[in-house]
């Protein structure tokens, strides 16, 4: 289920794929990118669920609206029988150029996230053409690292337009999006009869180097 900023509240708190994934190791780390959006209205929240699928986990788009009967969708209906997989996350997809590697990545953040971009995007009314500074506060491992973001001074001839085809589509490549049906034959089965097995889909951006890199990082996850 898709939602807005204002909407971010009645979902819930805070796996996935192998998208091309952003990330920072530790605490201090920076990095510099574009944002491929210019305000919120281009990085919408996703209700989701977190089920295992093959090997590993994917997300699952949830179907029911906040405040609509639990059994609009099957995983939610689950209840206390499955906790880990009726449990709905509030989760943000952010699409971003990595200046550092020149590549288009994906920055999965949670609900708690949506206030730092929200502020960044209101005092940058066109984010995608700011150079943006993002920095970790929290050390490798601490489940209450934060992130900020920073608009820089320095300027570029980035467009957005030019990279924009690579960026995967959130529901569909990084959220599996399935019927009512499909669902309630994944809790028959354990499996998507339709769906890919693994953990999902690599995309890196086949872009030229259209920025300086500013420093050289390791990607890791966040925690």
């Amino acid at each position: 289920m898709r939602f807005s900023f204002e909407d971010a509240d009645k979902y819930g708190s805070t796996g996935g794929s192998k998208t091309n994934f952003f990330s920072l190791k530790d605490d201090g780390d920076k990095a510099y990118v574009h944002l491929l959006g210019d305000d919120m209205n281009d990085f919408p929240g996703y209700a989701v669920h977190r089920v295992p699928v093959g090997d590993g986990h994917r997300y699952v788009n949830c179907l029911r609206e906040a405040g609509a009967p639990v059994t609009d969708c099957p995983f939610c209906a689950l209840g206390k029988s499955d906790p880990e997989i009726s449990k709905v996350h509030a989760k943000l997809f952010i699409p971003l150029y990595d200046c550092d590697t020149d590549e288009v990545k994906i920055w999965e953040r949670g609900k708690q996230f949506f206030g730092e971009l929200a502020s960044f995007c209101s005092h940058n009314p066109e984010a995608s053409k700011v150079i943006t500074e993002i920095e970790r506060r929290g050390k490798k491992g601490d489940t209450n690292t934060s992130y900020r973001l920073y608009e820089t001074k320095e300027n570029d001839d980035f467009d957005m337009q030019n990279v924009i085809d690579d960026v995967p589509q959130i529901l569909g490549d990084i959220i599996l999006d399935k019927t009512k049906a499909e669902m309630e034959q994944y809790l028959k089965t354990g499996k998507f009869e339709d769906s890919q097995q693994d953990t999902g889909v690599v995309r890196r951006g086949n872009t030229e180097r259209r920025t300086p890199s500013r420093r050289e990082r390791t990607n890791e996850d966040d925690y």
